[in-house]
């Protein structure tokens, strides 16, 4: 995790790179910025903020939210990462896994958005499905897509909204049960007839 010196040097080479903006701000202006980056960006690893940073340098003429700092983050590790193979090549590691391992083995995946859709899919599922493979494909290439959503969320959104989110998720024992949705519903929609 970004340490807070790296943090505030990755700042000072931004302000750096853009002196028309930089000049404009005032130093409590830089100290509060500061503060937010500590903050927004402790979580992402020292070496992928420095080259998210430098990535936005490269190529914008502004200074970076950090939402652009994140964005930069979740393309970068697109490109180095064996999760930037598209969904369709991802099945074909599948279907190679098939034939040379079968539904009796365990195979391994280099890139983990493939091996969580398997995982969640289930492999022998997969190895002993009789339907056409177009089918399989279809599901194991959205359980694919959404390993990916998945992976890019982790980085754009930090730990606290995260957290926030993961704490404001209705418990299973505060959820409806199915008879107690249509009762719900009865209601809203006799008050919505009263007003």
């Amino acid at each position: 995790m970004a340490t807070q010196f790296n943090i505030s040097k990755e700042l000072r080479r931004i302000l750096a790179a853009y002196p028309q903006h930089a000049a404009r701000l005032e130093p409590s202006q830089v100290t509060a910025m500061l503060e937010v980056w500590q903050e927004d960006l402790a979580d992402l690893p020292d070496d992928l903020l420095a080259v998210a940073c430098r990535n936005h340098r490269e190529r914008s003429q502004w200074l970076p939210s950090i939402a652009e700092i994140r964005a930069s983050a979740v393309s970068l590790m697109r490109q180095a990462s064996p999760a930037r193979q598209s969904a369709s090549e991802a099945w074909g590691d599948v279907k190679r896994a098939i034939a040379s391992i079968g539904y009796v083995g365990s195979p391994e995946f280099s890139n983990p958005a493939t091996a969580a859709a398997v995982r969640r899919m289930g492999w022998r599922d997969i190895c002993m499905d009789d339907g056409p493979e177009g089918v399989i494909r279809a599901q194991f290439e959205r359980f694919y897509d959404a390993e990916i959503a998945r992976m890019e969320n982790a980085v754009q959104q930090s730990p606290a909204v995260r957290d926030f989110i993961g704490a404001m998720a209705v418990s299973p024992d505060r959820q409806l049960a199915p008879g107690d949705t249509s009762a719900v519903i009865r209601r809203i929609a006799e008050a919505r007839r009263v007003d």
